[in-house]
């Protein structure tokens, strides 16, 4: 695989009908901002049909737009995601590869006669279980009631239609559900049922693929892997480094049932409801036995056969997605995670329970499993209030946490209409502050530079505890100790069984190539895997230090397990073992919310240091050997200053700074100078010039419906969002569009409608007016009339200057007057699509 440097490599969006010239332009833009590469995410709003010619030949477009630039060209595997189902070509047709899910309900009754309509889909158990007087289930004395459920038609429908001359109306009955009828011993029982159902209502395609179904993953390959190969394989691995998998999980499947009695040995279904409620007595055995079942059913079905055809293309299998436990990372050639999408002043969201979102273990898998390093999709959902500071904070974040490659979510073709909010904010061109994007950028390249050929020095070991299947308040707890580390300076690793089975013990250390352990850390979980639990002991048995974090254990020798019940004591533990290669400190204190790392190699030694709060700190600094600052950003003076043994630094809100250790022979380091100070007077006469042109956002309308009688109804005011939305917001009556099927429950949907806006404003401005209009503002057949003139139509409107780029406007000053203005639009919409 081609080598590429730490830096940016954007989602695309290509949400709109695409241009050659724009997709040229845009590239260009990347490139002056010192964007690496990207990745074209198809995504909702492009009109180009997806993996058609007209498709393919932008892409040729964008690929020699970026070969022009020298930026990297990367694939997104769906349209628009998760991964699987190539756009819904997969189970358009193709029932057999449809998803289900499982659902379980538990139904307390009384006892005697019982009838209960279950959920529709495939019963597959059905169990009634008496309590007892303290209100326990007695699970050894279950009933199986599968033979006592059937199926009843419950929806009633009645049409009138042509079958004969003598018989114009007919009842029918639809909606097959399965129902219970059975009467029970007259004491309080509980009923659990377990029903397999399709996934319906999917977002984008109603139904999903199921993943653990080998024929549809490789419905899926064909349909969209084979078809980039058949165009770039000359590319992959060049131009084209890498394909990108999003969010694809494991979920239930009707082959789980077969394949568990195959692989453990009994049957699931009749212990469906010791999965569903932990009092039952084997419910960490049956829980434990289907996670496993269904991380091999993924391997198998999902991430062998992806890396395999990855493999054998010369492309690199990147993506991010949830993992069931951290070894599912080794199939990857680019392994990413999710976390970065909060706003400076918030805690940084980098270091919670779940693999998706810890950027520390995902950047330790890639580490472990010899990957060329770990990816981020970051900036999710910041919403248009992100800054340039909050872009800064969260990639430096990143870095610290060991992540290469920075994948903002994202760059959007067009914020015009309804796709300006497909998970805002676009981080891209329609931003005032992107021609500043190319400092960040360099910046971000600085840092890899200093990080280049050097490894995380850490002897902490953090075991995941995802293979433990903890609990909610365990993954809290989980959460916690890492956020001690953090504010306690003490860099560790992430590892799973597989990881440590890997390494080699010698007295009392682990290593693993050229990183050693010296301590490891058992996160509270509510079970040991056997493999996990006889790896400590024997890591115990060398000499080995393991923290052992669960309620109730009592602190043993440093030998053995040193029990922890809560987070301050495992970390008193910890530092009794090992203690933090940089101590950064504030009035004698822990500067907690300071962040460090360690990075050595190559001979060096260095520090990233970086403050995540919104205070500014004055930081002790001691790594037990002179250090230098090295400058992150040209023309800025380094800002250390020694003290004695130890150093002082002043490092403000979101800040952060590079250390290294000094060389022994090395020039002093030069005294700090004082920034520049740029003094402006506030007081006394100003003059303000606007830099753009003022806008009016007329972002609330008065609504009127038109009636059957051709008069419009009474007024709602509506904000500029779909009809569906306004009439759900505003309740205005409408009358249903009711459509019959003969032998099926009707359907409700509404008719074409006309409506009426008006928009009110003032205005004494006697220079000229446009009204300005984004592209696909207005569906359906539209007319516009200013103060009673016009109309004005889609003709009427020409390019713009102001605004976003692509923007549309009409010159209306000729129609306004001083004083209340009003603007009219008529539309008729044809239906739920307006």
């Amino acid at each position: 695989m081609r080598k590429l440097p730490v830096g940016f490599y954007p989602f695309w969006f290509w949400n709109d009908r695409l241009a050659e010239d724009e997709i040229r332009w845009q590239v260009g833009q990347m490139a002056a901002q010192g964007v690496r590469g990207f990745y074209v995410h198809p995504r909702q709003g492009l009109q180009q049909p997806y993996l058609s010619e007209a498709f393919f030949h932008m892409l040729d477009v964008a690929v020699e737009a970026a070969e022009a630039h020298g930026l990297t060209v990367h694939l997104y595997d769906e349209y628009p995601y998760p991964s699987g189902v190539a756009g819904g070509q997969v189970v358009l047709g193709t029932p057999e590869y449809m998803a289900t899910h499982l659902i379980q309900r538990a139904y307390p009754v009384a006892g005697g006669p019982v009838r209960l309509s279950l959920p529709r889909g495939k019963v597959l158990s059905c169990w009634a279980f008496p309590q007892g007087d303290d209100g326990a289930t007695r699970w050894d004395q279950g009933m199986d009631l599968a033979g006592q459920v059937g199926l009843v038609l419950t929806q009633d429908s009645y049409v009138e239609t042509g079958l004969t001359r003598y018989n114009q109306k007919r009842y029918f009955a639809s909606e097959p559900t399965p129902v219970l009828e059975v009467t029970l011993p007259p004491s309080p029982h509980v009923i659990h049922v377990a029903v397999q159902a399709l996934v319906e209502h999917h977002k984008y395609w109603g139904y999903f693929v199921d993943t653990l179904n080998p024929e549809a993953i490789q419905r899926f390959l064909a349909l969209t892997h084979q078809r980039y190969g058949e165009r770039y394989r000359e590319r992959f691995g060049t131009t084209i480094p890498s394909i990108f998998a999003d969010e694809t999980a494991p979920g239930w499947s009707e082959r789980i049932p077969a394949a568990f009695r195959a692989a453990f040995g009994y049957a699931l279904e009749p212990l469906l409801p010791a999965l569903a409620d932990p009092s039952h007595p084997q419910h960490l055995q049956v829980l434990a036995d289907l996670h496993r079942l269904q991380y091999d059913l993924f391997v198998r079905a999902f991430e062998e056969p992806y890396a395999a055809w990855c493999r054998e293309h010369g492309i690199a299998y990147a993506g991010e997605k949830p993992s069931l436990r951290l070894s599912q990372l080794r199939y990857m050639d680019i392994p990413g995670c999710d976390p970065g999408h909060t706003k400076a002043g918030a805690p940084l969201d980098m270091v919670e329970g779940s693999l998706r979102k810890h950027a520390r273990a995902v950047a330790s898998a890639a580490h472990f499993y010899g990957k060329a390093g770990a990816l981020t999709e970051c900036y999710h959902s910041l919403g248009w209030s992100a800054t340039l500071q909050d872009a800064k904070l969260i990639a430096e974040g990143l870095l610290l946490m060991g992540i290469k490659y920075l994948v903002p979510h994202g760059f959007f073709y067009t914020t015009h209409g309804l796709r300006k909010h497909d998970a805002p904010p676009t981080f891209f061109f329609q931003m005032p502050y992107w021609p500043h994007w190319g400092h960040l950028s360099r910046r971000v390249a600085r840092i890899g530079e200093l990080f280049a050929g050097t490894r995380l020095d850490a002897e902490v070991l953090v075991v995941d505890p995802h293979s433990g299947l903890p609990t909610r308040e365990q993954m809290a707890t989980y959460e916690g100790l890492l956020r001690w580390l953090l504010d306690h300076h003490m860099d560790y690793w992430v590892v799973d069984t597989d990881i440590l089975e890997a390494g080699e013990v010698r007295r009392g250390v682990w290593r693993h190539g050229d990183t050693a352990g010296r301590v490891v850390v058992v996160p509270p979980m509510r079970l040991v895997e056997a493999p996990l639990r006889r790896w400590l002991e024997g890591f115990v048995a060398a000499g080995g230090a393991v923290v052992k974090m669960a309620d109730g254990d009592g602190a043993q020798t440093a030998s053995s397990f040193a029990g922890a019940a809560d987070v301050e004591t495992a970390g008193a533990a910890i530092l009794s073992f090992t203690a933090p290669r940089l101590r950064i400190r504030a009035q004698g204190q822990e500067a907690a919310g300071v962040w460090a790392t360690s990075r050595v190699g190559g001979g060096a030694r260095r520090w990233l240091v970086l403050n995540t709060t919104a205070q500014t700190w004055e930081l002790e600094l001691d790594a037990g050997v002179p250090l230098v600052e090295v400058p992150l950003d040209p023309g800025l003076p380094p800002l250390l200053r020694r003290q004695g043994r130890s150093h002082t630094r002043t490092l403000r809100p979101f800040a952060s700074c590079m250390l290294e250790a000094r060389q022994e022979g090395a020039e002093a380091e030069p005294l700090p100078q004082p920034l520049p100070v740029l003094e402006v007077a506030a007081d006394g006469p100003a003059r303000v010039r606007p830099q753009n042109a003022n806008l009016l956002r007329m972002g609330t309308w008065e609504m009127q419906l038109l009636g059957g009688d051709g008069r419009y109804g009474p007024v709602h005011e509506v904000p500029a969002v779909p009809m569906a939305n306004q009439l759900s917001l505003s309740g205005a009556p409408i009358t249903p569009d009711i459509r019959h099927y003969f032998g099926h429950v009707p359907e409700l949907g509404w008719p074409p409608l006309e409506a009426r806006y008006t928009y009110r404003f003032d205005c004494h401005y006697t220079g000229p007016v446009a009204l300005l209009m984004e592209p696909g503002s207005l569906a359906g057949e539209w007319s516009l009339w200013v103060n009673g003139g016009g109309p004005l139509g889609a003709a009427d409107l020409g390019p713009s200057q102001a605004h976003v780029r692509g923007s549309l406007e009409a010159d209306i000053t000729g129609l306004l007057r001083q004083g209340t203005n009003t603007v009219r639009v008529d539309i008729r919409v044809p239906g739920p699509q307006g």
